[in-house]
């Protein structure tokens, strides 16, 4: 089977000596959407910036499509981070119409993409506002359409809704989610909140405390749509207990390491 992004043995150490990541392998195939979950410092994001090319790395490769990602800049992929990152002294619109004109498109059908992005993510109102005029969960919307009115190739999610209410995250998975079935990207997503691992991906990579190997891929068998899924349907309760149960112990090896190393 061919994969559209293959990590081999890859390993990651931090000056002086800390083993961030130590022989991580993983396929992931065109169009799915993988969630990445694990204890605090267990190398998540380390693990996604390695993938988006902007982090380096001390053993093993990183593949995209054949090509080391280091070696291939030509290829589309676009990073929602964590810490919301807006131009503060563009207006909305002018947020979404910068990345756009990278694209080299025509005034026209960047107006055409921006007006229709900010409709879709419920921002149009904002269109001509500040960043510093909008609430914190508007800022981030603005963000991921950024991202996706871009249409990357492979979208890498860094805990992009951890600090956003409920209502606008849970707004925030659906819309991501609508895209990527709509679209057929490929998405990676790093998280925390085991619910929104579950909920989002098809198959959840769990990897343990520091250093970060993979203790368990699970494959999640519920319907793309998953909108139409209740947030307490049984299957979904029963696959999150078992992600949270993987998690458990090696959150508590987690907090022995920070304790005998001092971080």
């Amino acid at each position: 089977m061919d994969y559209v992004l293959s990590v081999r043995n890859l390993k990651k150490v931090y000056f002086p000596d800390i083993l961030a990541l130590n022989g991580i392998s993983l396929d992931i195939k065109e169009g799915e959407f993988v969630s990445i979950i694990g204890p605090s410092g267990c190398g998540k994001t380390t693990l996604l910036k390695a993938i988006a090319g902007i982090e380096d790395y001390q053993g093993g490769e990183i593949l995209y499509r054949g090509k080391n990602v280091f070696c291939d800049c030509e290829w589309n992929r676009s990073v929602i981070y964590q810490d919301i990152r807006v131009f503060p002294w563009m207006t909305a619109k002018e947020n979404i119409v910068f990345a756009l004109k990278n694209k080299s498109l025509k005034a026209e059908e960047v107006s055409k993409i921006s007006a229709r992005w900010m409709k879709l993510m419920k921002i149009d109102e904002y269109a001509d506002k500040l960043p510093k005029e909008m609430s914190k969960g508007m800022e981030q919307k603005v963000g991921v359409c950024r991202v996706l009115a871009c249409e990357p190739d492979l979208i890498l999610c860094d805990e992009p809704f951890s600090a956003l209410d409920w209502t606008t995250r849970e707004f925030l998975q659906i819309e991501i989610l609508r895209y990527w079935i709509e679209n057929k990207k490929t998405v990676i997503f790093v998280t925390h909140n085991v619910s929104e691992a579950v909920f989002l991906a098809q198959k959840v990579i769990c990897l343990t405390a520091r250093p970060g190997i993979i203790k368990e891929i699970i494959s999640i068998d519920l319907k793309k749509e998953r909108w139409e899924i209740s947030r307490d349907d049984p299957k979904l309760l029963e696959l999150s207990r078992y992600v949270a149960s993987l998690i458990e112990k090696d959150i508590e090896k987690s907090l022995e390491v920070e304790k005998e190393v001092g971080y």
